[in-house]
């Protein structure tokens, strides 16, 4: 009579933690485009509703801001306005300001973010409107991954 075995080899073993390895590494490598991805649709968000934020408290504030010379722009005009106002603190990485056309912008300053996210962002430049330079809103001068902070016009 043939004994039966019960259980599997350790060779068996190995093979399927070699094979769930190989499974996990993919995914890993898939998840970090997907997380860049994130983070440049987070911040183009942000930009958006600061922008809505902005049209807002021009709406307002008008008599105010159509005033010579206009008075300097700050985020903390906007928190009324947003959902998260903690998120758009003066002196954090986004801002609000005017150029000389007074036109006004709002931007994020991306130091410490990935090549990837900053490369994200520059695929997006040119269809969401993102511009690399306050005051100049020619296609030459779309954002590109190595300017240090992306804007958007808010009016």
């Amino acid at each position: 009579m043939m004994q039966v075995r019960k259980g599997f080899t350790l060779v068996e073993l190995l093979i399927v933690i070699v094979i769930i390895g190989i499974l996990a590494s993919a995914m890993m490598l898939s998840s970090g485009s997907a997380t860049a991805a994130a983070e440049a649709s987070t911040i183009v968000s942000d930009l958006r509703s600061m922008k809505a934020a902005s049209l807002m408290l021009y709406a307002d504030s008008m008599d105010y801001f159509n005033v010579s010379p206009v008075p300097p722009l700050s985020t903390t005009y906007l928190k009324p306005y947003v959902d998260n106002p903690d998120k758009y603190n003066s002196g954090g990485n986004y801002k609000f300001t005017k150029d000389a056309s007074y036109k006004w912008w709002v931007g994020y300053n991306l130091i410490g973010r990935t090549p990837e996210v900053k490369n994200k962002l520059e695929g997006k430049a040119k269809s969401i409107g993102l511009f690399g330079a306050v005051g100049n809103l020619s296609s030459t001068n779309a954002y590109k991954a190595t300017n240090a902070s992306v804007w958007m016009v808010a009016r």
